[in-house]
Order: C-alpha cells, then structure tokens, then sequence
C-alpha cells in the first residue's frame, strides 16, 4: 500500500497486521530503506532517533513530525502467542512518501575564469523530497540543456539538471554574466539562489605566455606599429597592426598566409594570442577577434613591455 503524505507536522502510519483478539500480542515495525533494515520499535519501546517524536498505538504509529530522511517503506509485525506457545505471525506493509518543496538551493560559480579553460558551477539543495531537479540562468535567461537550439547560448557547456552541476568548456568571452540556480521537485514553489558574477578573462598570464612560445605552438599576433616592432618583438610573432586585424581575420587562409608568412589561425584556435606594449591595444583586437568567432582568442595583458623586462633573453 502506497501512502503520499505532504510536509506536515504529524501523521499517523496504520499497522493492518494488527486484528484484536483475546491474549498479549508482541508488535515489532521496521524501516526500510534502499538496502538498509532497522528495527525501530521492539520490546515495547522506540529506539534512536524515534523516541522523541513517535507515538504508539495497537493499530499503528504516529510521528509528531517527519523530515524527507523519513521517506521510505515501514513493516508492522505482530506476532499472537496462543496458550500452546505457538505463535502466528502477521505483517503488513506501508510505503511513505514525505513530500517536501525544496529550500533555496546555494549555487557556487567561480568568480573569474579565464577563455579557454574549463568551469564547474554546482547547485545544492538538501532539504527536497523528491530530490529537486536543477536549471540553470545566465543574466535571467533559463539555460537550454542543449546549447545548440539557442542563439543566446552558442557556446559549449553540459548541464546535468538531476546533480545541478554546469560545465562549461571552454569557457569564452560570451559566458561572462550572473548566473544563479533553481531547484524544482513540483511540490510547492522552485527555489533561486542568489546570483553570482562569472567573469571570463580573455587574458593570459607572463607565465602561461612564456610556456606556450616555449612550446612552440602559440601562434602571436603583435599589434604595434611597424616602428615598434623593430626595437624589439616576442619570438615567433607576425606583425600585424591593429587597424589591419579586423580585415585580415576576414580574408581567405591563402591570401592571409601569402600577406603574412603563416597559416591563417583557425576559428577555434586555443593559442592565438594577441599583444601590443601595454596591454590596451592588444585587448581591442582580442574582443575584434572574439567577435569575428575566434571565440578563445586572448590578450597578453602585460604586452611587450612587460616580455621584455623579464624574457630580453628571447629576443
């Protein structure tokens, strides 16, 4: 027998085995749950955590109060000894569904993440019954478990709506918004949480810039003006001023390489960084390259300035 109950202060589980009869019957109940058996009343007493807020009768049990851990399948047994010592052993059986609306779930986003990494967000909700499922929002937008159908999210992230973990890989400059969680189990009203800033840095570091020219595979973009460039330059770079970018990302690979020397980079290229000598023009052509698809372009914040103080034996 299946029995629903809502989230309310008290109910009362009824024990069918239990038919009145002449003698001193001996009830026991059990709590099953999953794999697990416990015997919560025998000996005429209510065992941990049940004392306090358990009541009995013949004909069943009443809880003061439940929580969504009381969920779960309870067995009433009643054994009747008849004068000869004999005994006969009846049981029944009763499923409880404790329904409870979720809390407000706590979402953790990390704060800043750099393009071309990787991002979890996870959302937690302990209190539901049945477990919540999870959605996600970006800027009051709900999230599609499938990025691809919408226009709004054209970038790459999983969304497990049963754990409420997000991840997004790799993380672009499109993914930087406040993005908060919502836990719903169709009981009562889904909960948000609070919103989160995510911040994606289209940026690379002095050292994560000097391992990848080591590596050989970085493929950089000096966006200063040929004048600059002769007094000094990053190992490997191509010139490429910044007036000039825009139209050069947009021409076909063969006349991009013959203008240039090297392979045009490509729209999903990890390693296409772009510099100047502070910074400022080079984070200009990185959002110019973002907006043309090169969705994890970045920007070597530092700029030749920086390189040269601490990497002259490069050039």
């Amino acid at each position: 027998m299946l029995s629903d109950f809502c989230f309310f202060p008290a109910i009362e589980i009824p024990c069918a085995a239990y038919v009145s009869q002449s003698g001193t019957p001996r009830v026991e109940w059990q709590f099953e749950k999953g794999s697990s058996i416990v015997l919560f009343y025998y000996n005429s007493k209510f065992t941990d955590p049940y004392q306090d807020r358990a009541l009995y009768t013949p004909t069943g049990i009443r809880f003061t109060s439940v929580t969504r851990k009381d969920t779960g399948k309870y067995i009433c047994g009643v054994l009747w000894t008849g004068s000869g010592g004999s005994g006969q052993l009846r049981k029944s059986e009763v499923d409880l569904i404790v329904q409870v609306p979720p809390s407000k779930p706590v979402a953790k986003v990390p704060t800043s993440v750099t393009v071309g990494n990787k991002a979890v967000l996870t959302c937690m909700e302990t209190d539901g019954s049945p477990p919540p499922t999870f959605q996600w929002y970006r800027d009051n937008v709900m999230m599609p478990s499938n990025p691809k159908i919408s226009e709004k999210f054209r970038n790459s992230y999983t969304l497990d709506t049963k754990t409420g973990v997000l991840t997004i890989e790799p993380v672009t400059s499109f993914d930087t918004g406040d993005y908060f969680c919502e836990a719903q189990n169709n009981i009562g009203t889904a909960q948000k949480s609070e919103a989160i800033h995510l911040e994606a840095r289209n940026v690379i570091s002095h050292k994560d810039m000097k391992a990848l020219v080591a590596s050989g595979k970085a493929r950089i973009i000096d966006v200063r003006l040929p004048g600059e460039v002769a007094n000094g330059h990053i190992a490997n770079s191509v010139n490429i001023p910044v007036a000039e970018v825009e139209e050069a990302l947009k021409m076909d690979p063969e006349t991009f390489k013959m203008k240039y020397g090297m392979d045009k980079p490509r729209m999903d290229d990890e390693n296409l960084i772009f510099y100047c000598q502070r910074g400022r023009r080079g984070a200009q052509t990185t959002e110019i390259a973002m907006t043309l698809g090169y969705v994890k372009a970045r920007n070597y914040a530092g700029g030749y300035e920086e390189w040269s103080e601490k990497e002259v034996k490069w050039e």
